[in-house]
């Protein structure tokens, strides 16, 4: 079923509400501010943050750092440097950072979904995506996930608005899209569904040269910097190294690795966990890694909604595509056999093959899909194969790898937050008929759901937000040192959560975990040979007794040693 009245200005808003976008931003707004909040009372809790925010100090020059430091996505490091050559050195500085790129990136939502939807139905969606418990527990908390699926989404409508309304728009497709991938790396692999829109949406083959050339010009502008940047800059290695290692390796890829996990199905099995998490009260991992929660009550309500309203627009698309056919041509089953086929492969390779073959096929798929029912579906069908793509190609990357966070799958969001609420929308334009008031017809029923939505998030978010972190206890620590040894600054020192400790200290601090040694005399050895002055232990539950070391000072938490000279 076609969801009626898309982008005719049909639906009639109270008067104090003219503007769905404006509301938009101002609870989007409100959202950042409140997470932002949050997360600056309880401190950074994520260990790659302060990665970030080391890298940051490096680059403003702050704190010298090693050249290795530079492996990581530079973007959120480069523009929090900018802050920090500014006098204004703390960890609110990322967090900040990361709140105004989330309301950068709605807004490049709400403007691609208004390509699909009308103004309120986009508005709703949007607070779907603001409520997915993964988007909104990582919205402000300086990791980069939710800065590279902004761009990622604005890289989205520069390719959909490009097609369909004004051409110059595609120009800024190359510079986004490099923007994102300097943010995280898997988003290169936003180049399969843009591929797909774009050899769809522009008739290619009959407008070459054009097209070429708004794809040429923005990499021949961007090749000398990113020649540049490879010599400058290891990430760029590190980011082949990373595409290419699951590929050669596979499962054997993130052996031993914390977060090694070989099931292909683990992100499908905590799918409606991503949806709606519970308990309501829990602790502050349940909603940073959903999965280590369980999916709520509503979430199952959603998911059955969402199959019912995709089942009818599935079946609708099909029954219209029969209607329009005189009969049924040989080259017709011809093309269904081949999507047969292109399934039951894809099926196969995702158990198996690279995901780069998967993801190959996935595309093949939706190009066949709307070869065959473009006509009856037209461009409605043409966006929401490009989600379809956007959802798989990320999807099946982080499936079939083998290393897998959560936080991860922020990178599917706007497609699960899309297809969720076509899903639902097709339920509402079906039956909205029955319902007297218009009010309810028009926008009520849209605003009610994602009122729904947002409030059961930031519910169960208050539930599981603790009071601080782990680095409001890092940070005494640090100021003890300094206190006790002020030439501590010249001296080697190693902890096993290093980029908390040498953020505190602003001093490159070695890592050292005891778990990665056969034994406590063979980590002692390592430490002694290392010349460390200093061993700062944070996270062993049971301290260990270092030989050549003795204890100068201990807390609840935190210990540290001294080299016994």
């Amino acid at each position: 079923m076609v969801i009626t009245d898309s982008n005719q200005g049909s639906i009639k808003l109270p008067e104090k509400v003219k503007d769905p976008l404006c509301i938009l931003i101002i609870i989007t707004t409100i959202v950042a501010i409140f997470l932002s909040a949050v997360q600056i009372m309880i401190g950074v809790n994520y260990f790659d943050v302060f990665t970030y925010l080391n890298v940051a100090l490096h680059y403003s020059g702050v704190v010298a750092g090693s050249t290795n430091m530079t492996a990581v996505p530079p973007l959120m490091p480069f523009l929090t440097s900018l802050v920090f050559r500014a006098g204004f050195v703390s960890s609110s500085v990322i967090i900040i950072l990361n709140a105004i790129i989330f309301i950068f990136g709605v807004i490049g939502l709400y403007l691609l979904l208004n390509e699909r939807f009308n103004k309120i139905q986009s508005f709703t969606a949007c607070l779907i995506y603001i409520s997915l418990p993964l988007v909104f527990s990582w919205a402000a908390s300086g990791s980069i996930d939710v800065p590279a699926i902004s761009f990622s989404i604005w890289t989205m409508y520069f390719m959909v608005r490009g097609v369909e309304k004004d051409s110059k728009y595609l120009y800024l497709v190359i510079p986004m899209l490099a923007v994102a991938i300097l943010t995280r790396y898997t988003t290169a692999l936003l180049i399969i569904p843009l591929f797909f829109y774009f050899i769809v949406g522009t008739h290619f083959l009959q407008n070459v040269k054009k097209h070429l050339k708004q794809i040429i010009i923005p990499l021949g502008i961007l090749t000398p910097v990113l020649i540049y940047a490879y010599l400058k800059i290891s990430y760029f290695g590190c980011l082949v190294f990373l595409i290419i290692n699951p590929l050669l390796f596979g499962k054997s890829f993130g052996v031993g690795d914390a977060a090694y996990n070989p099931d292909n199905l683990y992100y499908l099995h905590n799918l409606l966990n991503y949806i709606a998490v519970g308990p309501v009260k829990g602790s502050y991992y349940q909603i940073l890694s959903p999965s280590q929660g369980s999916a709520s009550v509503l979430a199952y309500i959603i998911a059955i909604f969402v199959l019912c309203g995709l089942g009818i627009y599935i079946y609708t698309i099909l029954k219209k595509k029969l209607k329009a056919m005189d009969g049924v041509s040989k080259w017709c089953i011809v093309q269904v056999i081949l999507l047969g086929i292109l399934v039951f492969t894809g099926v196969l390779s995702f158990s198996g093959a690279p995901y780069l073959v998967t993801d190959i096929i996935v595309l093949s798929i939706c190009l066949l899909i709307y070869k065959l029912l473009h006509d009856v579906e037209g461009e409605n069908l043409k966006i929401d194969l490009l989600f379809l793509l956007w959802f798989f190609t990320f999807f099946i990357m982080h499936s079939v790898t083998p290393v897998k966070v959560d936080r991860y799958l922020i990178t599917v969001a706007p497609a699960l937050a899309y297809f969720i609420f076509l899903g639902l929308s097709i339920l509402i334009e079906r039956y909205k008929s029955r319902i007297k008031r218009d009010s309810l017809k028009s926008w009520g029923l849209y605003l009610i759901v994602g009122l729904v939505f947002l409030s059961s998030t930031a519910v169960t978010f208050a539930g599981h937000t603790p009071n601080t972190c782990l680095i409001k206890y890092v940070e005494p620590t640090a100021q003890w040192l300094d206190d006790y040894d002020p030439q501590y600054q010249d001296k080697i020192i190693f902890s096993d959560y290093s980029p908390a400790v040498s953020w505190s200290m602003r001093k490159m601090v070695i890592t050292g975990v005891l778990r990665d040694y056969n034994n406590v005399d063979e980590f002692s050895s390592m430490l002694i040979d290392s010349d460390a002055e200093y061993y700062i232990d944070v996270l062993s539950e049971t301290k260990p007794s270092l030989q050549g070391y003795r204890v100068i000072n201990k807390t609840d938490l935190i210990t540290i040693y001294q080299r016994i000279h």
